[in-house]
């Protein structure tokens, strides 16, 4: 009895080998090694920002399909779009335009006001879900930093006025930050273009003024002003067309409320004050 135990075992046991063997030709895929030679020039930042979930889903969807593009990796820019071509024989495009992450508000906890007292759990996600957070001005960052936590490049971090600091050097463009906001503060703008709005309320003016000392009241002086059509007022807010925008700087002197800034001049005030 037990003899015949073993034997049917036995047999059992050599026919799934059998089977395992034959479907494992059968059924195997070849694994090109052009995947890992993709992988390997990509940063491994694995930010998503290509489209896919990962550098390894990009790497294996690049290869094995022509239609997707060589140069979608936005850490890497158009240095690893260029090895990417090499690796695969293709061609990579002309030198897509440089972006940068750009916060959409200058509503400081000095120039800002609060409708109550949040002592909940501290990220910007969780303190939206209450009457929309904190600050009076619903459309205001928050100032827990999900933001800077988002960020796998180290380009943000949390100033002392309780705003998030882009550093525009190491910032990548890869929308972390963009998503991760749950007030859709931040926006991805050309990073040769220095002239921008801080604000993004589009509440009525009576409202602003209570809310936040620097928040656009739409009062249109800017639009008024501006000798290239490039600023616009819409649903209370003003809001550039960097496309035809000449950084005159016009803008940034009628503005009453101070929420149209010229990056550069805010750099030279810095490093005069320095010396």
């Amino acid at each position: 009895m037990i003899a015949q135990s073993i034997i049917v075992l036995s047999g059992l046991g050599l026919a799934f080998g059998v089977f395992l063997a034959f479907a494992s030709k059968k059924f195997h895929v070849e694994h090109d090694p052009k995947i890992d030679e993709v992988l390997n020039v990509l940063p491994g930042a694995n930010c998503g920002a290509c489209g896919y979930a990962g550098c390894q889903a990009y790497a294996e969807a690049v290869v094995m399909n022509k239609d997707v593009p060589v140069d979608l990796c936005v850490p890497g820019q158009k240095a690893v779009a260029d090895k990417v071509a090499q690796i695969l024989g293709r061609t990579a495009s002309e030198k897509k335009l440089q972006l940068v992450a750009q916060l959409k508000c200058n509503g400081s906890k000095e120039l800002t006001t609060n409708k109550f007292n949040y002592d909940g759990i501290k990220t910007c996600k969780a303190a939206a879900l209450v009457q929309g957070g904190p600050k009076s001005c619903s459309y205001g960052c928050i100032g827990f930093g999900d933001c800077v936590k988002a960020c796998k490049f180290d380009a943000l971090k949390m100033g002392p006025n309780g705003l998030p600091i882009v550093d525009k050097e190491k910032c990548v463009a890869c929308g972390a930050c963009v998503k991760a906001c749950p007030k859709g503060l931040f926006k991805l703008v050309p990073k040769d273009k220095h002239v921008h709005v801080l604000c993004s309320s589009k509440d009525k003016a009576a409202v602003v003024i209570k809310a936040c000392k620097v928040g656009c009241t739409g009062c249109k002086l800017c639009e008024k002003n501006c000798p290239a059509d490039a600023i616009h007022v819409n649903d209370n807010l003003a809001e550039i067309d960097y496309t035809k925008c000449t950084e005159c700087g016009k803008c940034v002197e009628v503005c009453p409320r101070k929420i149209i800034v010229d990056e550069r001049k805010s750099t030279e005030n810095t490093a005069a004050k320095k010396a």
